[in-house]
């Protein structure tokens, strides 16, 4: 399968700093992948090497399947992107800013300045400056602005920054129906959790410069999902036990032998007593799965990196 993006150990040095470190990931066509990691894990450098541009000190990049340094010039203009700050033009308006856009690319269609501007909720800003905008309204001209030649493969870095609740809402709007749509690939960073969670239909976790984690909806649902985490040395009897004593079969067991139990969540006192009953030495006995800011978190090891 040909991928929209594919990195294999990608890394990036900025002096003795390594801003990504062996970074391999594979997107999708038609996902929305969601871009997590603090301030400085390496989010808008990988954005960067996928844009074209900054390159990579090792490893490789593919965009479309293809790869080399002639054929990633050509695929990028499959690309829209908007990276760090919308690239716009203060002194111009929406639509002149659009319409520089439009003539740069060698786009011939006029009407695609004010399709854009309808599309992110700007058709009203007439000759209004855009230095004169707020940062919601240059945020959305920036969306405008990477959406000029109906790309494939949508990179916005912090698009929602600045906006009202009911703009942030607006632009969820419009990245779910340009994907279902149109079938544009999106790889979206933000600091916004709660509200990535509601777009994104797959997650990337980066820390450090390093991928942690890939996981996709489903798999995020599954770990965030509240549960009693039972940790024994007889995971089989402990299964036996729960089918028995708590008559329930909604549990799972991990990998690890570690057994999430997704019912009697709030009668964990009973749970214990029926364990400690049937004679189970039990080494872990807790309450978790949450949000994806406490699971990521998790993953990225707590606290100690705040």
């Amino acid at each position: 399968m040909d991928y929209v993006l594919e990195t294999e150990n990608l890394s990036k040095d900025f002096g003795g700093f390594r801003a990504l470190d062996q970074v391999s990931v594979k997107l999708e066509a038609g996902k929305i992948y969601g871009l997590i990691g603090q301030n400085g894990a390496g989010k808008t450098t990988l954005m960067r090497l996928a844009a074209g541009l900054s390159f990579p000190a090792q490893g490789s990049l593919s965009l479309f399947g293809h790869q080399g340094e002639k054929e990633l010039k050509e695929e990028r203009k499959r690309i829209g992107c908007m990276i760090e700050y919308p690239g716009i033009i203060g002194n111009m308006s929406a639509k002149e800013n659009l319409r520089v856009r439009r003539v740069l690319k060698g786009i011939p269609n006029k009407e695609l300045e004010d399709e854009m501007l309808e599309l992110v909720g700007l058709s009203n800003t007439g000759k209004k400056k855009a230095k004169n905008f707020s940062l919601g309204m240059k945020q959305r001209l920036g969306i405008a602005d990477a959406l000029i030649g109906n790309p494939e493969f949508l990179i916005l870095d912090e698009p929602v920054n600045g906006l009202d609740p009911l703009g942030v809402v607006e632009i969820r709007r419009l990245l779910t129906e340009l994907c279902r749509d149109r079938h544009i690939t999106i790889l979206i960073s933000s600091h916004n959790l709660p509200e990535l969670y509601q777009i994104a239909t797959d997650y990337i976790i980066i820390h450090k410069g390093k991928i942690l984690k890939t996981l996709s909806q489903e798999q995020l649902d599954e770990n965030c999902k509240r549960h009693i985490r039972i940790q024994c040395q007889e995971t089989a009897k402990l299964a036996a036990v729960l089918e028995e004593g708590l008559g329930t079969t909604d549990y799972k067991v991990m990998p690890d032998g570690v057994v999430k139990l997704y019912d009697h969540l709030d009668q964990q006192d009973q749970v214990a007593a029926i364990l400690y009953k049937n004679g189970l030495a039990v080494t872990g006995f807790s309450l978790e799965g949450d949000s994806l800011e406490n699971y990521f978190i998790s993953v990225i090891g707590g606290g100690q990196n705040d």
